[in-house]
């Protein structure tokens, strides 16, 4: 839908995974009401680059995706990481790996208690999960699951490895989880992904403006916002281009831009520390610290293993040979592992980070259902894109990778401005591994990661670890990790080529930054729905969950909540 006027009577800024889902649904939900839909980045809906579950590296070239590289991290020996977000229409949910996935219901327990608010418990968020998914097992149970929403899901793929990643995760203990979207998803699952098989040897990724209606609303690409406009009482009123252009809301401004785009937005606009926006010059409408801050990622660690028979064709090299169809159904994770490290061995490290002083009762990394790091079989070579490994992969179909992800971090970082020029990315500082606590769990997760590829019978597949070479490196070369490795070793290795795994969180957060509608405190008529609403990491892929608060605060704009 394109339209001429410059009036509203909703703006949604920001038309990634979140923007695109509350701008359909309130299309859906308020016919009569008048939605636009802002986006930086180009419409490429259609796109084999995005809709094909493949080409990464292919994305960056297009200019698909942004790099918010961050600032040097002290802990992962000074490097700045790259740090890619989707910049186009669907934001990263039309190039993310597309897992299909909720977190334990100990993670929305907690921030439903941050948010101050029941709805965000798992019991309560059932009911969004279920209505935005088409669940691909119809034998599923459907208290738990939807089988008419947009998102087309595929799952129960078998590959030549996969009753031997079974059979070892049986042999490390690790239990059979065959339903983990009922709040436990600890222990060995089968992966479910949202790409919908249109055949035996093709699929489709299922991103937000390819699968929600958008034909009723009118949708602006190419325009990247300079600031919200507000009135004297604090009202939000509209919202300036960078081209200068000004657009007029009657009811509200919505902010999607992601966690790292969307706290910048704001401290623009001048809502954010007062220091902030002094430093930069920029008019004040609302002291509110905590914007910004709060910062937490997932990261990992990916390494490669030599398969000892190649011939056997037991993974997949990076050629069109990998359209054949047992591969065309989208990312090769057939199985992960969700550990779960116990108490005994995690509270004095807690402790030592002063973090059980600070917390009333239990801590929460210690509390049931919390699962701290995935282990992650890849049939299929990933890591050639920078943003999983800064080296140089492996595609020849003689590899296996595993990432060791870190799903918990009590690191907290921050997003501040370089500039008040809105073309200027922001300063990231995740600060990853700041805390002891992140660093033990980084290292646990990597020792199981050295068990998992040292234990039958994946054990007889494979031929030891191939180090990284990055490209340049000139050092000495790393040895190749083994179960019987050093920690020394162990902790080089993460220090040197940990990397994000691209989900940043919390710097808008509920409960400090917004009230538990999504309303931005102290002001009015302004809500932010996106990653940056996270009080607390969630112990799983965030898309779903994106998904599903997106869901509910079109519900809550609507009226309907």
């Amino acid at each position: 839908m394109s339209t001429t006027s410059s009036d509203y009577d909703y703006i949604i800024v920001g038309g990634g995974t979140a923007g695109v889902v509350i701008a359909s649904r309130l299309s859906q939900y308020l016919p009569t009401s008048r939605i636009l839909l802002l986006e930086a980045g180009p419409d490429a809906v259609n796109d084999p680059a995005v809709t094909d579950p493949f080409p990464w590296m292919e994305l960056f070239m297009k200019g698909y995706m942004i790099d918010y590289s961050t600032t040097p991290q002290s802990y992962l020996n000074d490097r700045q990481i790259l740090n890619p977000a989707g910049r186009l229409l669907s934001g990263s949910s039309a190039v993310n790996v597309g897992v299909w996935m909720r977190a334990s219901s100990t993670d929305y327990a907690l921030i439903a208690q941050k948010a101050g608010d029941k709805r965000f418990e798992f019991k309560n968020l059932v009911k969004y999960f279920k209505r935005v998914e088409t669940f691909w097992d119809k034998d599923a149970d459907e208290r738990y699951h939807g089988f008419d929403g947009p998102i087309k899901t595929t799952g129960g793929r078998k590959y030549p490895l996969g009753d031997t990643i079974l059979r070892t995760a049986e042999n490390l203990g690790h239990q059979l989880n065959k339903e983990a979207n009922k709040g436990d998803p600890t222990g060995l699952i089968q992966t479910t992904q949202c790409y919908n098989a249109t055949s035996e040897s093709s699929c489709e990724r299922q991103h937000s403006a390819k699968v929600f209606d958008l034909s009723k609303v009118d949708v602006r690409c190419g325009s990247p916002i300079a600031r919200i406009l507000f009135d004297d009482n604090k009202t939000a009123t509209g919202v300036q281009l960078v081209s200068g252009e000004v657009l007029n809301a009657k009811k509200e401004v919505i902010v999607s831009c992601g966690a790292q785009k969307t706290p910048q937005v704001l401290m623009l606009s001048g809502i954010g520390p007062s220091d902030e926006l002094s430093k930069n010059n920029i008019t004040h409408v609302l002291d509110s610290p905590y914007v910004g801050k709060n910062l937490f990622d997932h990261n990992g660690l990916t390494q490669f293993f030599k398969i000892k028979h190649p011939e056997r064709g037991l993974v997949y090299p990076f050629t069109e040979k990998t359209r054949k169809p047992e591969y065309g159904q989208g990312i090769s994770w057939e199985w992960i592992v969700f550990n779960n490290i116990p108490k005994l061995d995690l509270a004095p490290i807690l402790a030592s980070d002063n973090e059980l002083a600070v917390n009333e009762g239990l801590h929460p990394h210690l509390q049931e259902k919390r699962c701290h790091f995935m282990t992650i079989p890849w049939y299929f070579p990933i890591a050639l894109t920078p943003m999983y490994n800064p080296t140089i992969g492996h595609d020849d179909g003689k590899h296996i990778a595993f990432t060791s992800l870190h799903l918990l971090p009590l690191s907290r970082g921050t997003v501040t401005l370089r500039s008040a020029d809105p073309s200027d990315n922001p300063v990231i500082d995740p600060k990853y591994l700041s805390t002891a606590t992140d660093r033990f769990i980084m290292h646990r997760a990597v020792r199981a990661t050295l068990s998992f590829i040292s234990t039958s019978p994946l054990a007889e597949q494979l031929d030891g670890e191939t180090p990284p070479a990055p490209e340049g490196y000139s050092g000495p070369a790393w040895p190749a990790l083994t179960a019987e490795s050093s920690d020394k070793e162990v902790d080089d290795r993460i220090r040197a080529f940990t990397a994000t795994i691209a989900h940043p969180m919390g710097t808008c957060a509920l409960g400090t930054v917004l009230d538990d509608e999504f309303r931005v405190k102290g002001v009015k008529g302004l809500r932010v729905c996106d990653a940056s609403v996270f009080p607390e990491p969630v112990g799983a892929m965030p898309s779903l969950t994106i998904y599903a608060l997106a869901e509910m605060c079109a519900d809550l704009v609507a009226g309907r909540a």
